[in-house]
């Protein structure tokens, strides 16, 4: 079975203790005009351990588990696509004067065929124009309170 990694690293101007809130399911509807999800875990209503909720983008029903939960520091979701693949993504950030860091990884592996496949049709610079459109809706949401509409 095959994987595939994607590292991103990008800085914006707010500590850590106000960008880690918004690495939640429910806090994204803020700040990604694209979002959409279903919660199906949370006795919060926010992000916090074994926090549970499905996203259906380009018809690829996944359930997201938060499985590591290290705030302001730290979160990490298990993601299922059944019979395609599981896929980890990591959020690390470290403050620096009042700017924070964020490091995402994704790692997708594949469940078989039809992941390899999945897999191999993703383009080079798919996961970097996806990465760039967030750390600019972040950044936009952070300096003005607003969404960046498309």
């Amino acid at each position: 079975m095959n994987t595939l990694t994607r590292h991103t690293s990008f800085v914006v101007n707010a500590a850590p203790e106000r960008v880690f809130p918004l690495l939640c399911p429910v806090r994204e509807y803020d700040w990604i005009a694209e979002w959409s999800c279903q919660v199906l875990h949370s006795e919060s209503g926010v992000a916090e351990p074994d926090c549970v909720f499905r996203t259906d983008f380009d018809g690829e029903p996944m359930t997201w588990v938060v499985s590591r939960y290290e705030p302001p520091f730290r979160i990490e979701f298990t993601c299922f696509v059944p019979d395609l693949f599981v896929m980890r993504l990591q959020i690390a950030l470290a403050g620096n004067e009042g700017t924070t860091r964020l490091d995402w990884t994704r790692r997708w592996l594949a469940l078989g065929p039809a992941g390899d496949e999945w897999l191999a049709r993703r383009k080079e610079g798919e996961h970097e124009q996806l990465m760039a459109r967030l750390s600019r809706a972040l950044r936009h949401y952070l300096e003005t309170g607003d969404m960046l509409r498309p």
